[in-house]
Formats: C-alpha cells, sequence, structure tokens
C-alpha cells in the first residue's frame, strides 16, 4: 500500500538525504495529499533494510507501480513522478550549495563526495544502471592502454544532429540539457525528468557556472561543469583559465573541454561546458615521446606518447602554462599542411581545433592539448580525422574529450551485438544473415572471431584504430616531419 512506501520514503529520507527529523511529519503529509491519500501508515517497517539501501531503486519501483496500477500513468509519467517525489525528498539547491562549499573549505574531495553521494541516493545517477556497463582494459604490446566501455544508458548519437546544434534557435524551456533552468524541472515527453537534480555553482574566470555529476556515468565520478548562461562553445585563452581555475579548487579532479567542433567535439556544441571527474584516464598514463621545448619560466612541452596527437604542457607556472598553450591554439587554428590533409580554414569555416584537459598535482599544472581537425572528403565524408567506415558497426559517434583521452564509450548495442557475431561466426559463409540480419556490417569482426580472436580484441584493436584515425600527424616518419614543422610556427 502506497501509505507504507510514504512512510519509508520518509525514513529513506532521514537516513539517506539529510531530511531533518523536525520536518518529517509535514513531507510525509504532503506526500500522503500527493497520492491522494490522508491518513498515514501505522505499523512498523524495517529500518535496518532501509537503512542498507545503497540506491532508492526499490522505493522507485513501488512509487512508478502505484502510479500505474491505481493512478492510471503510463511508464513514462510514473518515472518522471517519482523522480519528483525524490527531488521533493531532497535538500533544497540552497542547501546543498551551502554544505558543498562547507566542505569543501575543508577538502574538495569531501565536497565532491557529498554532492555524488546525493546525486546517487536521490535516483539522479542511476547507480544500478551504470554499474551494469561492461568495463574492460585493452592491453597492446607496444603503446598505452586503453579503457573500453559498453555504455548500456547512453544513447548513439548521430554527428549530422549534432552539428546542427550550432545553428539552432531554441524556443523550448530548458533550452537545453545543460541550462540551470533544468533544475526541478519536472519533465515531458521531450525532455527528461530534472526534478533530482542538484549542481553547485563554481566561479571560473569571473564567470558564474555549475558543477553537477552526469546520470550517465562514462568514468568514476563523471562530473560535468557548464556555464551560466547557453552560449555556444568555443575554445580561447579563457578556456584554459576556466580549466584552471577549477583544478585551482578541486585539485583532486580533472577538468577537460571538448573541441568546438562538429565531428571531433562533443554532443552538446551549443552550450559552453567542460567534463571532468577523478584521475582515470589512460592518456594521463601515456609516456612522453620528446621534449619539444622548455620555456625561461620552467614549462616544459612534450610530444605524448599516444595513439593521437597530442601536446602535454607542463610547469609550476600557471600563467607560462596558459601562455604557451594559446601560443599554440592561435599557431594551429589557422594552421595548413596539404600534405598531411590538414586545412585550418576554408574562406571563413574553420576545420582545426583543440581538446584541452587539465590537471592540477601538487604545485605542477598540466594541461593535454589533442590536436584535432574536422575536415571531410568524397573518401572520408564522415571525417578525415574520425572513425573510418571500416570501423562505424563498432562506433560511428565523433571522437570527443573522453574517447580521445583513450576511454571509450561505445553504444548499448554491441552488448547484444557481439554475442551475435560469437554465434554468426559458428555458421557456415553467411548464412547467419537470416538469423541475425544485423551483421551484415559486422563481417571484419566474424571473421576475426573464426580466425581465432575474441570479440573484445577485436573491438579493442579497432578502438586503437580509431585514434589513429584521429591522429592528425600520424605516428611515422612523414607525420613526425609534420608534426615539427607546425611546432616551428609555435617556438
Amino acid at each position: 500500500m502506497i501509505e507504507e512506501t510514504v512512510h519509508q520514503l520518509v525514513i529513506y529520507a532521514k537516513m539517506h538525504l539529510g531530511l531533518d527529523p523536525e520536518d518529517a511529519i509535514y513531507v510525509e503529509n504532503q506526500l500522503l495529499h500527493h497520492f491522494g491519500k490522508q491518513v498515514p501508515f501505522v505499523g512498523k517497517v524495517d529500518e535496518t533494510a532501509i537503512q542498507n539501501m545503497a540506491v532508492p531503486d526499490a522505493l522507485t519501483e513501488e512509487i512508478v507501480q502505484y502510479d500505474e496500477d491505481v493512478l492510471g500513468y503510463d511508464e513514462a509519467e510514473a518515472l518522471r513522478d517519482a523522480d519528483w517525489v525524490f527531488g521533493f525528498l531532497s535538500p533544497r539547491p540552497s542547501e546543498v550549495n551551502r554544505l558543498f562549499w562547507e566542505k569543501q573549505k575543508e577538502n574538495d574531495r569531501a565536497a565532491m563526495d557529498y554532492l555524488y553521494d546525493l546525486s546517487i541516493h536521490n535516483g539522479y545517477f542511476q547507480k544500478m544502471k551504470v554499474d551494469q556497463n561492461e568495463v574492460w582494459t585493452a592491453s597492446f604490446p607496444e603503446g598505452s592502454d586503453l579503457c573500453i566501455t559498453i555504455n548500456l544508458s547512453k544513447p548513439e548519437k548521430n554527428n549530422k544532429d549534432i552539428a546542427k546544434l550550432l545553428t539552432k534557435v531554441s524556443s523550448d524551456y530548458p533550452k537545453c540539457r545543460l541550462c540551470p533552468t533544468n533544475l526541478g524541472y519536472y519533465g515531458d515527453d521531450k525532455h527528461p525528468a530534472r526534478s533530482s537534480i542538484r549542481f553547485v555553482p563554481v566561479t571560473l574566470a569571473g564567470e558564474k557556472w555549475y558543477f553537477q555529476y552526469s546520470p550517465y556515468g562514462y568514468f568514476q565520478q563523471h562530473g560535468i561543469c557548464f556555464q551560466s548562461e547557453h552560449i555556444p562553445m568555443h575554445i580561447e585563452r579563457k578556456t584554459f583559465e576556466r580549466l584552471f581555475d577549477f583544478v585551482d579548487q578541486f585539485p583532486s579532479f580533472f577538468m577537460g573541454s571538448n573541441s568546438d567542433l562538429p565531428i571531433v567535439g562533443g554532443s552538446i556544441l551549443d552550450h559552453e561546458h567542460f567534463q571532468g571527474g577523478l584521475p582515470v584516464l589512460p592518456i594521463f598514463q601515456s609516456g612522453n615521446r620528446r621534449l619539444c621545448y622548455s620555456s625561461k619560466q620552467g614549462t616544459h612541452i612534450y610530444e605524448i606518447d599516444f595513439y593521437d596527437t597530442g601536446l602535454k604542457l607542463e610547469g609550476t607556472s600557471r600563467k607560462d602554462v596558459t601562455d604557451w598553450a594559446e601560443k599554440i591554439l592561435n599557431a594551429w587554428l589557422p594552421y595548413n599542411d596539404p600534405s598531411c590533409d590538414i586545412i585550418g580554414l576554408e574562406g571563413k569555416v574553420r576545420h582545426n581545433a583543440v581538446t584541452s584537459i587539465a590537471r592540477k598535482v601538487g604545485g605542477t599544472y598540466t594541461l593535454y592539448l589533442l590536436l584535432r581537425n574536422n575536415r571531410t572528403n568524397t573518401q572520408y565524408p564522415d571525417g578525415i580525422f574520425h572513425a573510418h567506415p571500416e570501423y562505424f558497426s563498432i562506433k560511428k559517434e565523433g571522437i570527443g574529450l573522453i574517447e580521445a583521452a583513450g576511454l571509450f564509450v561505445l553504444p548499448a548495442r554491441l552488448k547484444r551485438q557481439l554475442v551475435e557475431a560469437e554465434e554468426a561466426a559458428k555458421m557456415p559463409g553467411d548464412s547467419y544473415l537470416t538469423i541475425y540480419p544485423d551483421m551484415k556490417d559486422f563481417g571484419a569482426l566474424i571473421a576475426a572471431l573464426r580466425h581465432g580472436k575474441s570479440a573484445h580484441q577485436y573491438v579493442n584493436e579497432v578502438c586503437r584504430g580509431i585514434l589513429q584515425n584521429v591522429a592528425v600527424f600520424k605516428a611515422t616518419p612523414a607525420g613526425e616531419e609534420g608534426l615539427d614543422r607546425f611546432l616551428k610556427t609555435v617556438f
């Protein structure tokens, strides 16, 4: 009965969401009214079981079942209602903000852990779904390890649809999923429920930004930092200043920015934002291929030993690291090298961009700059420096910040398709197509399985191959000469 569920919800909120016991009767009466009831549950509930709840999923299911069976809601509306209930039970945004910054004064990790735990306990970050993602490490005899995940909650997106965001004029409310006006938004068929979301304001380069956790959770404590205004992404010196402002305040985290162009950027280009979290990205474990330059102020600039083209700037002078990052950015944006298929500008259309990732360890600032280019041609209409067509069955989406740094987020469909491919490999010829018609694009994988490779080994090689596609200067003598030519324009 819903009265018992309401009573359990109130106890859960006291134990996990910081509900003040003085507010318990008020909250219970409000929830009873919400569900069309007047009299509270009288009896005992298993408080130990509630105390041991790591996530609210069992209570969410009870709300959804009541809404569907008694109130006649469809599943989508019932889920929105459940989200509203947990938003109502959660601390108000001002209280979250107060507690967050109170904890940050003592320990930046404690503040982040508080917001993360709250996002789990109120159901915004759906931990049980994220925990079902497949995750493994791809190791190679030579070269850096990669991290591969099959994300079961992330929708697969199309590069052409993402590109339209740059010119789209939105009259919707909220304008996008990153706008501050999502706070407490009930949701509808076009926009997800955000009643339970909580984010905190942060100041970056003198501007008001916000930090929240991602509902998809690509990696440990995956967070998103977004500007208060709905303005398009734009990479400039201030980008690096903002990133360093963040890691100055939260040195336990890295923070990075996608490039500001389609194909080589993120999936939300119309709202300025960053992504970060605990330092788990494979690029952080990569070595240095060579030292390219050392400044008088002690900033060292390295070519990193990774699959795509990246430079690492490292030094104790934040300003000097930022100055050199700006020089590299300004040299790269208009840079042309037709021998390497690099054209920075075609008329007013820009093709060069950078992906940037900042860290602070002790007193040392590190900034990774990955050189990107989003040109297309007749051979590669989806991008010259994008995943090439032979890899589309595994990954066709743009290679943004996370993948470019070595952590691949692959579509949920692969969980099924890799199993189907293993079955198909046991069948003669292409007879498997009658049973598994969507295996028509997986011929290379099936051939690899028939020659003794595992599905995971094949996916590992594909992900490495995609990053090699992404490299604007290939790991070849010609590619190294091309990078040298570019670096001479900087130093």
